[in-house]
């Protein structure tokens, strides 16, 4: 199972995921691929960071199945991450772009069993986060944010991310939610 979480820059993707991490050892990260520069204190657990031009090699030799530009750089999800979500040894969790969403689900269809999580955050709140981690143009991110949020008729589950252990129990929920129903269809395909 592919757990993808989406949400504008600030909803609390990365700090949830790292919490989901931490409870449930059989859900494995699935990095992305960005042209982005590191923030001050991040390590390489979250990104697989290149250049501009490793980006674009890695697109024209075809290692790069969905990618999408946000906030003036491309992230995007390699093809061998796919395979071994197809391969089902564990479940994976990725944050991932609006766009890219359509993609995955795409591509995983009748293949791997895709989960779609929406997170939102009041205005004020998301601002307060954005100034606390010293993001340079609130005003780009902001203006992204009426675009992902016309996205969310696209996802399966939509959560407000205000409380960040509520978030995360809620964000477990599903998950289990989810596992039930995976394994009742894989029962049902068998038969």
């Amino acid at each position: 199972m592919l757990i993808i979480l989406s949400g504008c820059s600030g909803a609390g993707k990365s700090t949830l995921i790292r919490g989901l991490l931490k409870e449930r050892p059989d859900i494995k990260f699935m990095k992305t691929c960005t042209t982005r520069k590191k923030r001050e204190g991040e390590g390489d657990e979250s990104y697989v960071f290149v250049s501009r031009e490793e980006f674009d090699k890695m697109l024209k030799n075809g290692e790069i199945y969905e990618y999408e530009e946000i906030h003036k750089n491309f992230y995007g999800t390699l093809n061998a991450s796919l395979e071994k979500v197809i391969e089902g040894e564990y479940h994976y969790i990725k944050d991932v772009g609006v766009l890219g969403v359509l993609n995955l689900k795409k591509a995983l269809k009748n293949k791997a069993k895709v989960v779609t999580i929406f997170l939102t955050v009041p205005k004020d709140e998301l601002i307060r986060r954005l100034k606390e981690r010293h993001e340079p143009d609130i005003d780009l991110r902001l203006s992204r944010m009426e675009f992902e949020l016309s996205y969310i008729k696209n996802y399966d589950y939509c959560i407000e991310n205000i409380n960040y252990e509520k978030t995360l129990k809620k964000l477990e929920k599903i998950i289990i939610k989810e596992e039930k129903k995976e394994i009742k269809e894989k029962k049902k395909a068998s038969k």
